[in-house]
């Protein structure tokens, strides 16, 4: 819980007004808390965000947000502090909005809404991070699968072992120039329904900065039930990127390899809390039991 003298310096620092009450949890993800805080000036979503970001880091997701919006991508906007900054001690603010609960939103609304994000534009500043770059190798998924011995999961990753370590095979460099600033993390978590209109919101740009709109696109579609729907809604909407060859793929496995380390780790910590181990055993039984395979990969490209 967020103390209400906290509370109360956060309302102060972002210019909200007065407090009416004491802030509401709402939702979690693994970068932060999303509280609701009502205030003399409106409703807003405070995040209490749990892994650290940089000042500039902030400053550059909000440029990406405000340009997206601008281009007609619907989203919580955030709040700047009177002093100008996007984060204060660790917390940063967005306009709330009310989402329709138990409304998912179909792959054809998020091919659509992927390419109203990817014909933004935005430029790239950087690299692509490693997280969405690098695969993590046979060393590493072989310490993996020894550390992960016992576990009730541990069976499922020793029999994919071999299909991990040849999807990192098949990743490559992006091209510099092919770069522009992505989301980075689209999906059905993180793009949802207004509970007013049902119009499609797009959320949490944390993770946001360089990458290869058509690798994003992959990423996105691997991670769908019908991926065929969804790269037609993309193409339909004017989204450049294009799928044409395992390669493109890159950015989904790396980031499968890093997504499934930090969840064994985080699983196996004895230093971590009950709920983030309980949430990374629950998202490795996810994760192993719809795997990225070279195998999906074809069928994707056939």
């Amino acid at each position: 819980m967020v103390d209400n003298g906290r509370i109360e310096e956060l309302a102060r620092a972002y210019g909200l007004g007065e407090p009416l009450g004491p802030p509401a949890y709402a939702a979690r993800g693994e970068l932060g808390r999303i509280w609701r805080l009502d205030t003399a000036s409106g409703t807003w979503a405070v995040k209490e965000l749990l892994v650290p970001v940089e000042e500039r880091d902030a400053r550059a997701d909000v440029a990406f947000q405000l340009a997206a919006a601008a281009a007609g991508v619907r989203l919580p906007r955030p709040r700047p502090t009177l002093e100008g900054t996007v984060m204060c001690g660790g917390f940063r603010v967005y306009e709330w909005v009310d989402l329709a609960a138990g409304q998912q939103v179909t792959p054809a609304e998020l091919g659509a809404v992927t390419a109203g994000l990817h014909r933004v534009a935005h430029p790239a500043s950087g690299p692509v991070i490693p997280w969405f770059s690098e695969p993590i190798g046979p060393a590493r998924w072989e310490a993996l699968a020894t550390a992960a011995a016992g576990e009730e999961w541990s069976p499922a990753l020793d029999r994919l072992l071999p299909e991990l370590v040849a999807l990192d095979a098949l990743v490559v460099a992006p091209d510099p120039a092919s770069l522009t600033t992505c989301h980075c993390d689209v999906n059905l978590e993180n793009v949802l329904r207004a509970r007013d209109d049902g119009g499609v919101v797009v959320l949490d740009w944390e993770n946001c900065g360089p990458a290869r709109p058509s690798w994003e696109l992959a990423k996105i579609l691997a991670d769908l039930p019908d991926a065929a729907a969804a790269y037609d809604a993309y193409r339909a909407a004017g989204g450049p990127g294009r799928l044409a060859e395992p390669a493109d793929f890159s950015m989904a496995i790396a980031e499968q390899g890093h997504l499934l380390e930090f969840y064994i780790r985080r699983a196996l910590s004895p230093q971590e809390t009950d709920e983030n181990r309980s949430r990374a055993r629950g998202r490795i039984g996810t994760m192993l039991g719809r795997p990225l395979t070279t195998a999906r990969i074809d069928a994707l490209l056939a």
